[in-house]
């Protein structure tokens, strides 16, 4: 279901579980950020973006897991933005923001830059999350499921990147395929992943 609107707490809640996501392997993008507690407000900001932007969707009204999705063609306006500059500049330091945008650039194109350049209708799943209090129990397949039936429904690939290993083979359990790997240095590595629509597997991917 297509979320509207989100209370402060919940906003709170997918921010921490990212921001004090570690699986003790890869320092993962929080390392951007000075601390783990500006990370998960970063995060909160991206939150407020996707429910400006109506890319925002759970798994039910309990909002036990939540993805955030861009369909094709589907772009995000500065009002819709706003909540994201203000939490960047806010918890990122600006050498921090220089050191980790050079380390991006470094690493290439991502799949998500490569099909919209080569203008291959996709789904970019920018956020996936479980509540803290509701992971274990199943949810990660329910979230996914919701951009998934999206991507079956239009005909085209599901894609979306990750910054662990751990979180790429769950990725993998749950159907996607390891398409790419990039290294951000001091940052760990990004994972590209991609998953066909099931009504056909030839629907366009570089």
């Amino acid at each position: 279901m297509q979320v509207k609107s989100l209370d402060e707490t919940a906003i709170y809640d997918i921010g921490h579980a990212f921001g004090y996501y570690d699986d003790g392997v890869e320092p993962g993008l929080i390392s951007m950020f000075p601390n783990r507690e500006a990370a998960a407000a970063y995060i909160c900001g991206y939150v407020r973006m996707t429910l400006r932007g109506g890319f925002l969707h759970a798994t039910s009204e309990r909002g036990e897991g939540f993805t955030a999705y861009q369909l094709p063609g589907q772009k995000i306006g500065l009002r819709a933005g706003a909540p994201l500059m203000k939490a960047l500049f806010r918890n990122m330091r600006l050498g921090d923001m220089l050191r980790a945008g050079k380390a991006m650039a470094r690493s290439g194109a991502g799949l998500h830059d490569q099909m919209k350049r080569a203008k291959q209708p996709h789904i970019f799943v920018g956020m996936v999350c479980v509540r803290e209090k509701y992971q274990g129990q199943g949810y990660m397949r329910k979230v996914m499921d919701i951009a998934f039936a999206e991507g079956d429904r239009l005909g085209v690939p599901v894609i979306l990147e990750t910054d662990a290993k751990s979180k790429c083979s769950k990725y993998i359990h749950l159907g996607m395929e390891l398409v790419g790997v990039r290294d951000i240095g001091e940052f760990g590595k990004l994972y590209d992943l991609i998953r066909y629509p099931e009504s056909s597997n030839e629907n366009g991917t570089a």
